[in-house]
């Protein structure tokens, strides 16, 4: 009886842990999906960024459409440098994001595939990781490794931070650009 005490407050305690070290250390694993709502957000480990869903001020007009998207943390007035579904938003504020098969991938209340990072070629046997850096890079890559799969300043929105680079990657073979957003409270992707 005791040892089933101590297995089950085991049990409890390591779960309790894992959902804090999610919420406040970033890491995101392939043995643990995050739910994400209006609320739970991920927070780079400085506190100076955070990952979550949001609405834009004025989306009413248009019904929900919640994005997920990195915004500086300590700025009162949310500044979004980074957005995933930009042409896929969710109708509700809840969607979770697992690191799938190589991937990141985001889905709706339905499970439905909302945005995914589309990495190919990797066999997925190492542990990956995903994680919120403090200067904004929100990446996927091996626990052990310095180097990405994937990494959100290779797909930029509209906003450009330090560390970023636009142009052509001749190892990877892919562009990265500025893309605007339709319009000042719509996300996706613009014209410019």
């Amino acid at each position: 009886m005791m040892t089933d005490r101590c297995y089950s407050f085991l049990v409890i305690f390591v779960i309790i842990s894992a959902t804090c070290s999610l919420a406040d250390g970033t890491v995101l694993s392939s043995t643990v999906p995050f739910t994400l709502s209006r609320n739970k957000t991920i927070v780079s480990h400085g506190d100076v960024f955070e990952l979550g869903l949001f609405k834009p001020d004025s989306s009413s007009r248009d019904g929900n459409r919640w994005y997920l998207g990195i915004w500086f943390k300590k700025i009162p007035t949310r500044t979004y440098v980074w957005v995933a579904n930009r042409d896929k938003p969710l109708s509700i504020p809840v969607g979770t994001i697992r690191v799938l098969k190589s991937n990141l991938v985001l889905f709706d209340q339905s499970d439905t595939v909302v945005w995914s990072t589309n990495v190919t070629g990797e066999d997925g046997r190492s542990p990956l990781v995903a994680k919120l850096l403090d200067n904004g890079n929100f990446v996927l890559g091996y626990s052990n490794a310095s180097e990405y799969l994937w990494q959100s300043f290779d797909f930029p929105t509209d906003t450009l931070i330090p560390g970023m680079k636009l142009g052509w990657e001749r190892r990877t073979g892919r562009y990265s650009f500025l893309r605007s957003w339709k319009d000042i409270t719509d996300p996706s992707t613009g014209d410019f």
